[in-house]
């Protein structure tokens, strides 16, 4: 998660008061952040990916004056109205469609906080913008270019430009090809046929993204006015990121003026701070807190965690701050109620029930099976629910199974959750080459595949698979290995019948039936596959169905 490092004397500026240190430590914790080093001049905090707000300093003080009750219910921010825009090219719709701009005036900035501003942007990148493939920020000297801009569509050798850490002007090419920055993120661009820039009326660029800015626009400690852009594949994350950087900077000092963008289809104003209003019951949080908060109470705490409340008899009305992107659900607002209230000044009662815990029957079937395995000379391994298309299924030689694909994934590598298990054991195999022979793998683990009928659409089951890779390995070999897990799970009456498909070897692999249900398979790995995912040894897997199994199995008794 990330961590921020903060100056005292920085903090207790924008906090308004001094601190003892176990009152600092105390704070930070009821703010729900993981103080790491508290030392005499400055202190160390990780704060959760979810409260995106607390990427900067600012941010944390800001909370932390709600918390101490200095300051209550949301900061007014007031934002001038549009004086320029920027006109969005229509050919970025299949590339980086969405923009959004702001301009924040008579800043003063010294090499703390333009750090500070760095640290920010690029935290930002991280939590919402995935590593800049959803959202990518550029922060500008504004006072060195001339509006009004454009977010134009451009080909690899149409602009140049000295790119921020560059020397000489560089082509669009050039920089995907040399620059540090263009290695590190061409990936985001490959395959697209154009790239978006940003350029100013007199047609300098400002913004390669979610490459690289422009030396053009550098800040400095003489910067007073600055130019953002946020750009990215998803409009509520760009309008989320606009909103948290222009609050921060407005808190810095700052006056923030809106630039209209101008879509092909329509215009709209950036940043946009009206946000939704929620309606809490008095009774919901009661339930969910099992507390006995008054309406009074509840709209005491949450005008702490910096919210605007209005009562409405047993209703509470909740407009959260524009920065406060993270509210998804009415359970975030009571949440931030028990830590309005404070989770020290919550008494601990004794459940009404007293029992003790006990492992749960399907854990112990797994512990059971894991023993055995472990018993027969299998090695454990633990793999990523995550995989890809190419992995799951082109190596395996198989067609696609019905899988879940992921909207916005990190990586390629990372982009659908798998259906069996078997291919991550074969990448385990393909991954230790060089190494000693024999190698058996087992894992036991979980697999999605979609499901209407269920509420998420999704269902899990569990899954044993394992694989033995060496000289002799065989069919025989790996149904010695199901006989004896089979009858470790007194599983009886089951039995076998040709399975003539890829991954294994025509006549040398069989599927499992029990009850008129296919529960599972075994046999030899084709020499196509193994060629696919370079391994060498003859190799013979399996794989069980324990969700099945299980089900069965209690449906039987």
């Amino acid at each position: 998660m990330p961590v921020l490092t903060i100056k005292k004397e920085r903090f207790w500026s924008l906090l308004g008061r001094e601190l003892k240190d176990d009152e600092l430590s105390n704070l930070l914790q009821d703010l729900g952040l993981d103080v790491e080093e508290l030392a005499d001049e400055y202190f160390r905090v990780e704060y959760n990916p979810n409260r995106p707000d607390f990427s900067s300093p600012v941010g944390i003080a800001r909370a932390a004056r709600g918390l101490l009750g200095m300051e209550l219910g949301s900061p007014k921010y007031d934002l001038k109205p549009a004086r320029t825009y920027m006109e969005v090219d229509p050919r970025l719709k299949d590339v980086r469609p969405y923009v959004a701009a702001a301009i924040v005036r008579n800043l003063k900035l010294g090499v703390e906080e333009l750090e500070e501003l760095i640290n920010m942007q690029e935290d930002l990148h991280w939590i919402i913008g995935r590593d800049r493939r959803k959202v990518a920020i550029g922060l500008h000297d504004f006072d060195a270019v001339k509006p009004p801009f454009k977010y134009v569509a451009a080909r690899g050798g149409e602009y140049k430009f000295i790119p921020l850490g560059g020397y000489s002007p560089m082509t669009l090419d050039e920089i995907l090809e040399k620059h540090e920055k263009g290695v590190k993120y061409a990936h985001i661009l490959s395959g697209k046929p154009y790239y978006p820039l940003i350029v100013d009326s007199l047609n300098r660029v400002l913004s390669f993204p979610p490459i690289i800015n422009s030396r053009l626009t550098e800040l400095s400690e003489k910067t007073t006015s600055i130019f953002i852009d946020v750009t990215g594949t998803d409009f509520n994350a760009v309008m989320d990121a606009i909103n948290i950087l222009t609050t921060t900077l407005i808190d810095m000092g700052g006056v923030a003026e809106r630039v209209r963008i101008r879509y092909p289809d329509r215009s709209i104003s950036t940043p946009d701070y009206r946000k939704r209003k929620w309606r809490l019951r008095k009774d919901d949080v009661n339930e969910v807190l099992g507390l006995n908060l008054s309406t009074r109470d509840i709209a005491r705490a949450l005008r702490k965690m910096r919210y605007d409340v209005k009562l409405k008899k047993d209703l509470i009305e909740v407009s959260p701050p524009p920065y406060r992107t993270d509210i998804m659900h009415e359970v975030d607002l009571i949440e931030d109620v028990a830590i309005g209230v404070g989770y020290g000044n919550l008494e601990p009662t004794q459940p009404d029930v007293l029992v003790y815990g006990s492992l749960h029957p399907d854990t112990i079937w797994e512990e059971e099976i894991r023993e055995l395995m472990i018993g027969l000379g299998f090695t454990e391994v633990m793999n990523f629910t995550l995989t890809n298309v190419e992995d799951e299924y082109l190596k395996m030689k198989v067609a696609p199974h019905p899988h879940i694909k992921l909207k916005n994934p990190v990586s390629a590598e990372y982009s659908i959750l798998r259906t069996w298990i078997l291919p991550s054991l074969m990448k385990n195999l393909s991954m230790n080459v060089k190494r000693l022979y024999p190698q058996k793998l087992f894992e036991i683990g979980d697999v999605v595949r979609p499901d209407e009928e269920k509420p998420e659409k999704a269902v899990r089951m569990l899954r044993l698979a394992a694989v033995s890779s060496h000289s002799n390995a065989s069919y025989s070999e790996m149904k010695s290995v199901i006989e004896e897990a089979l009858k470790n799970l007194e599983l009886s009456g089951w039995s076998l019948k040709p399975y003539d498909s890829m991954p294994f070897i025509e006549g040398r692999a069989a599927e499992i039936t029990w009850k008129g249900n296919s529960i599972g398979f075994f046999g030899e790995i084709h020499p196509e596959v193994l060629t696919e995912w370079g391994v060498m040894m003859p190799t013979a897997a399996m794989e069980l169905d324990l969700s099945r199994i299980i089900e069965d199995s209690k449906n039987s008794e």
